[in-house]
Parts: structure tokens; sequence; C-alpha cells
């Protein structure tokens, strides 16, 4: 008896060792724990696992300790989805939106990074950081017009393909906000939404660019009346709809069809002759034009002059007389035989700019070219055919063309300051009467030189003069009205005349002409000026 319960005790501690599944029920651990040194084994179906001793808890069961344990795969909600994003790091939870710093995480200063644009008129107060409970991110915007008068605050401006956008944006706070866009000009406005609530509100706008937006394209929001804590917005998201024509790439005379997401000619523009009209033909440039023996104009006729004249209904030539029927209101224009236009008359004038061959002044009274020497010219002397020996100070009595070398005062009042032996009557080539003025300036600065200064009436004066030989020159103006802007120097390399042209506007006093020319060259005499007119328009 005394071995059998021996032999008996022997077994139940081994079952208890090995696991029995006949053991009393109870909460069983995943592997053996490690009692503290020199403690008994607790009792496997009483005593609760220390939780902090790196014990793995059971799967189910357990709640893990936050940032030690793993989490259990379909239990806990994953991050991407319900997260909030970090700002500048996270991906937004809906599709993305074309405008930059759309949920105002970026301020570098004192307003959002990529808004107030050109159109914003927005006081600079009036746009202020929000950081408490913001609709997305860690920022959103506040916005401020306690005025009835609509107020602007607008994205900078950016580049947009054509197509259909839909926007939406979260707004609370007090007042009323609508929206419209700037492309090259403003579009319509939406209707305003009236916004009295500190709970976040989605506000939706839509908007159509038949065009593509080349570097002016600005999202408007438009407030008024707002109060309290104002207007808040963030949020705010525009996509564009996607449109058969995006992956279509085509020629550039052509453009894509959404409808059939085909690419076509451009208006004018071709692939051959049956896209032009049947008068065209298409040409290597893919543009349609007008076909041998066509027209569109008398001028189209010119080679053929027996049929001198273009029937537009047909678009052919034939008989007749371009000018029948034209009637020329202006006394200076006559009707162009070859054009049938009523044009300027050979010779004929409207103001000095049409005056470009030997008569260089226009007379306003006729409408007709005339010489340097006209009284129409407020310049006097302007063909530099005077000269006389004149009394200069520390220069003796040089001979200098009469009514110029005017002596003034330094930069206040300016006069000439080129050497009177720097200027020389010319007579070899001249482009009116029987002078010219040549500087002989073989120097690196220029020299002024100028007129006696004079009243001018008022009325707009157009001017010009001729100039030839090898150097540089520029001019410019000085009166009671102060400095003309100053232009570039004209370099110089010819025999030929060629006019120099400018305007200016009269009702002035102590008016002079100031040339300064430089750097002139022996192998075409140097610089020779003449003609120098100036007339009323």
């Amino acid at each position: 008896m005394k071995l059998f319960r021996v032999c008996l005790t022997s077994l139940m501690v081994l079952l208890a060792a090995c696991g029995d599944s006949t053991a009393p029920e109870g909460p069983s651990e995943p592997g053996p724990s490690q009692p503290d040194a020199g403690t008994p084994q607790p009792d496997a179906g009483t005593e609760a696992p220390d939780s902090g001793t790196g014990e793995t808890p059971d799967s189910g069961t357990e709640v893990p300790d936050a940032g030690t344990g793993t989490p259990d795969a379909g239990t806990e909600v994953p991050d991407a989805g319900t997260e909030t994003p970090d700002a500048g790091t996270g991906t937004p939870d809906a599709g993305p939106s074309v405008l930059d710093n759309w949920s105002f995480e970026e301020w570098p200063g004192a307003h959002p990074s990529q808004w107030l644009g050109s159109t914003s008129n927005l006081t600079s107060d009036a746009v202020q950081k929000v950081t408490t409970s913001p609709s997305h991110g860690l920022n959103a915007v506040r916005l401020s017009n306690a005025s009835g008068t609509h107020k602007r605050f607008t994205t900078v401006a950016k580049s947009m393909p054509a197509g259909r956008y839909a926007c939406t944006y979260q707004v609370r706070g007090s007042g009323e906000v609508r929206n419209a866009f700037f492309d090259t000009d403003y579009s319509s406005y939406s209707s305003y939404t009236t916004v009295e609530t500190q709970d976040w509100t989605r506000v939706s706008y839509a908007f159509n660019l038949a065009n593509p937006v080349y570097d002016t394209f600005e999202l408007i929001f438009s407030l008024r009346n707002t109060r309290g804590d104002h207007l808040s917005l963030d949020d705010v998201r525009c996509t564009r709809a996607p449109e058969p024509c995006d992956g279509v790439s085509c020629q550039s005379w052509e453009r894509c069809v959404n409808a059939t997401a085909a690419c076509e000619p451009l208006s004018g523009r071709c692939n051959d002759a049956t896209q032009c009209s049947t008068w065209q033909t298409c040409d290597a440039a893919h543009t349609c034009v007008t076909a041998a023996n066509r027209c569109v104009r008398h001028a189209d006729c010119a080679s053929t002059p027996q049929t001198p004249v273009c029937d537009t209904a047909s678009h052919l030539c034939v008989e007749g007389d371009p000018c029948a029927g034209v009637v020329c209101n202006n006394p200076a224009t006559s009707c162009n035989p070859t054009t049938g236009v009523c044009e300027l008359s050979p010779g004929a004038c409207f103001t000095t700019y049409d005056c470009r061959s030997a008569l260089p002044a226009c007379d306003p009274a006729t409408h007709r070219c005339v010489s340097a020497e006209h009284p129409a010219n407020i310049i006097r002397n302007g063909g530099f055919e005077n000269w006389s020996h004149t009394s200069i100070p520390y220069y003796g009595t040089p001979y200098i063309p009469d009514f110029w070398y005017g002596l003034d005062n330094g930069v206040a009042d300016p006069g000439s300051e080129i050497k009177p032996s720097r200027l020389v009557p010319y007579t070899q080539a001249v482009h009116g009467g029987s002078r010219a003025l040549q500087f002989v300036v073989p120097i690196q600065t220029a020299e002024r030189f100028t007129l006696q200064k004079f009243n001018v009436p008022a009325g707009n004066y157009s001017c010009s003069y001729r100039v030839r030989g090898h150097g540089t020159i520029r001019h410019r103006i000085y009166s009671s009205a102060g400095w003309s802007p100053q232009t570039d120097f004209i370099t110089v390399d010819s025999n030929a005349w060629e006019p120099v042209f400018f305007r200016f506007t009269g009702n002035v006093r102590d008016w002079r002409l100031l040339l300064y020319p430089s750097r002139s060259v022996a192998d075409r005499d140097h610089l020779q000026v003449d003609d120098v007119v100036c007339t009323k328009d």
C-alpha cells in the first residue's frame, strides 16, 4: 500500500509537469514562466501573469503594451485613409489638388505661401494664421472683411490646362463668401454662401477653362460682411476632370477634339487641300493659302493686267477697273490702281513720318511733303544752309551754322560743349539744299551740340533728321518740361542718308534739340547730319 501511494504521487507530479489536458480548467500559459529566484512556482490556474515581466500576452485577449507590442492584424485601424497627414509629408485623403499649398500648411512669413496673388486686395492684417482645430493638417487661414464691399483673396498666378474643374473647400465662422477666377480677365462670380457656424462646412465651386491659361490663372475667394471670428478657410481642393484628349498628342497645326479623341486641323490649317476652301490649296506649312490663278483681293491679280479685278464671289481675276466706285475722302489719299484701296498719294503725308524721300517735312496745311526750309518746319536752319562767324566765349568767332550752338548753363540748362572746330560745312553729298553739317569727332566721348532754345506752341510734333557717314550719334530734348528719355546711340556706317524719327508734345518754353556725335571715322568723311525737321501733326 505504501509503495502504491508513492507511485501514484510520482505519476501525478509527472502529469502536472507535462501539461496533461485533463488538468483543472483555467487560463493556460503559452510557455513556462520564469519564477522569481528562490520562490515557489505559482499555481498555473490561479496566478495572473505579471504584465511587466516581458511575457507575451495571450493572443486575442491581452491588450499589448503601447509602443512595445505588435498590434493584432485585423483589429488595429491602419494609418492610411483615416489619419491626418503631417503637414508637408503626408498624403492627402482625397485626390491631389491642382493648387499649391491648398491646406495652408506653408507659412514662410506672415502670410501663406502661394496665396495673395496680384488680384488680391485684402489688407495684409486681414489674413491671419489659424492653428486651432484646422479642418486639415496643422493650419488654416482666417480672412476678415467687415465691410459690405467685397474683397478678394486669391492664389498666386499659375498656368492651367484647359478643362473642367471641380473645387471644394472648408469654411467656418460668420460672413459671406463666393468664388470666381482670373485668367486674362475676371470670370463671373458664383452666388454668395452665407456662413454662420463654428463647424467646418464644405462649399463647392466648379469652373471651365475653354483654353489653356499661361502664368495668369488665379482662383478667387470674394468675401464680405465678416464678423466675430470672421471666416476661416482650409482644405481647398480643385481637381480637373479627365478628358479623352489628355493622352493624345497633335501636331502644332492641329487640335484634339474630345468628342472623337482625334486630331483635327486648326482654323486655316490643313493636312490636304480637301480641308481648305475650293479656291485654296494646302501648302507645305499645312496652311490654307490662295491657289494659283485664284484671288482674295485686287492685288492678287496684279500679275494679270488684262484681268486686274478680283471677283470676291468666285475668287477669280476678271476684267475691270479696281478703282471703279472707290471714293477717297481725304485729299492726301487716292485710289491705288493695283489694290483698289485709298492710300497716300505720291508726295502726300499725314505727318513727317510719312516723308521718307527727298522732301523730309510734312506741311499740315496741304498734306504734302516739303523741304526742310519750308515754314512748316519749326527748326530754324534745319538744313544747315546758313553759316556765320559767331562770337563764342573762349573760342573767338568760329564759323558755325546759324541758330545752332546754343549757349546755356551746364546740366540744369544744357548748352553746347563740342569744340566749334569739330563743326564743318559739308557739300560733297547732301540730303537737301546745298549744305549739310559734318561732325569731325574721332573721340570716344560724345560731345553735346544743341539748338538755340526757343518756345514751342501747344500741339503734337513729329520730327526727323538724316544721318550718314561713319560713327555713332544719339539725340535728346530739353525744355521747361524737363528732359526727354535718353535714346540709345545709333551706329552709322553708310554713304546712304538714313532717317531718324521722334515725337514730342509742345506748349513748352526754352525747347532745344541736343545731338551727341562721337567715334567718327575718316573712311566715310566722319559723320554728316542734314535736314533736321519738326512739324505740327
